[in-house]
């Protein structure tokens, strides 16, 4: 086995799977090496406890919480077949409540066929919402949506990037248009933008592809603005590598997606 990280992502290459070998999910299993991808995420003072600094309701936590996790590891071109949560609460009220998010997120993007698990803190009393979510993926390195950046290819913006109270809480996420990108063969990597913002992960998949990024410039004759730097919250904007031939076929995904960098040259 060889174990590796790509952004937030943890990689185990080389997991054997048997068809003969008793599991719940014996359509994910065939003969020869799959990998596990590994995402995760935590959230802290954000809920319904006397202590926490941002007022939501419990239920948003979750849903928010493992939409992180749970985008990270479909854009990777994995299948979730594991969530662990770990609430550092009580399991009555706030750890049902958080399950039920977490149940409520699945729903939305359409995953059923899925083993959850996890644990509460029942010796203390805790007076600050705290939870951690682990999502686990599994692919064929073939289905790894890692590709190489080529000169001329671009970075297309879905959404725009938002935090706190920010955040639309009716909002469903990226899910159907993952789906339907990882379907694309000129998209080369999908990246949630995380809490660091639009140019760190721009900068990331440049020091990853041995690239210089060139990001387009926008200001305030453009109908978008955009701050890159911004923290993206739970993923409520993604990044899509493409080639630049596979642009237009992106915008009929997302039409509101913007262009807002190209790669012009190794490094």
């Amino acid at each position: 086995m060889k174990t590796y990280t790509r952004r937030d992502l943890t990689i185990i290459s080389g997991v054997g799977w048997s068809q003969a070998t008793p599991t719940p999910a014996t359509d994910l299993c065939s003969l020869g090496d799959k990998c596990l991808v590994i995402a995760c995420d935590s959230c802290g003072a954000v809920g319904a406890k006397k202590e926490d600094v941002l007022k939501l309701s419990t239920h948003y936590v979750a849903k928010f919480t493992l939409r992180v996790a749970l985008s990270e590891v479909m854009c990777s071109g994995a299948k979730p077949v594991t969530i662990i949560n770990g609430v550092a609460c009580e399991m009555k009220p706030t750890g049902e409540e958080l399950i039920l998010g977490i149940r409520e997120e699945l729903e939305n993007a359409n995953i059923s066929d899925i083993v959850l698990t996890g644990s509460t803190e029942e010796n203390f009393t805790t007076n600050m919402t705290a939870l951690a979510i682990t999502v686990i993926g599994v692919a064929t390195e073939d289905e790894l949506k890692f590709g190489q950046a080529a000169k001329g290819d671009k970075l297309v913006l879905l959404g725009s990037p938002s935090v706190g109270e920010e955040v639309d809480l009716e909002s469903k996420g990226f899910y159907t248009e993952i789906r339907q990108l990882l379907l694309l063969s000129g998209v080369k990597e999908i990246v949630p933008v995380g809490s660091k913002g639009i140019a760190y992960e721009a900068e990331m998949l440049e020091s990853m592809n041995s690239m210089v990024y060139r990001q387009f410039d926008y200001d305030s004759n453009d109908s978008m603005l955009i701050d890159f730097n911004k923290s993206a919250g739970p993923a409520t904007c993604l990044l899509v590598l493409c080639a630049e031939s596979s642009v237009n076929h992106v915008m009929d995904i997302y039409p509101k997606g913007l262009v807002v960098g190209e790669y012009v040259t190794n490094a």
